[in-house]
């Protein structure tokens, strides 16, 4: 539909899902994005530059069917990864939205002792 994203992940979220989500990410992704998303996988160390970084704010506001699309016909320097399962990629993309979550969590999610030392320099 041109540019028009879905957003929101078709398949039920949990622990399973998020667990079969990482499995595929370190064999599929982690290569490139590395660990954490932050785009600073092994491959940088061969002259591979250029992986994104999930968190920037481009990739964490980008619709759950843009980032669907981009991992099954690929974009720029990222080749298409269609082999990879439908429910696969789902599991992905709710994955790379933990790792999301995990570096840049809303303040009003964190448990209020996390929130307060957060704040200190």
């Amino acid at each position: 539909m041109g540019n028009m994203w879905g957003t929101g992940i078709p398949v039920t979220v949990d622990e399973k899902l998020l667990a079969r989500g990482q499995e595929r990410y370190q064999i599929n992704c982690q290569v490139c994005h590395g660990a954490t998303g932050a785009g600073n996988g092994i491959t940088a160390q061969y002259g591979l530059v250029g992986a994104a970084s999930y968190h920037l704010d481009k990739y964490r506001e980008m619709a759950d069917g843009e980032i669907f699309n981009t991992i099954t016909h690929g974009k720029g320097q990222m080749g298409p990864y269609h082999h990879i399962d439908v429910n696969d990629r789902w599991a992905i993309i709710a994955y790379i939205r933990a790792l999301q979550l995990a570096q840049n969590a809303p303040s009003k999610l964190l448990p209020p002792e996390v929130a307060k030392a957060s704040t200190k320099p």
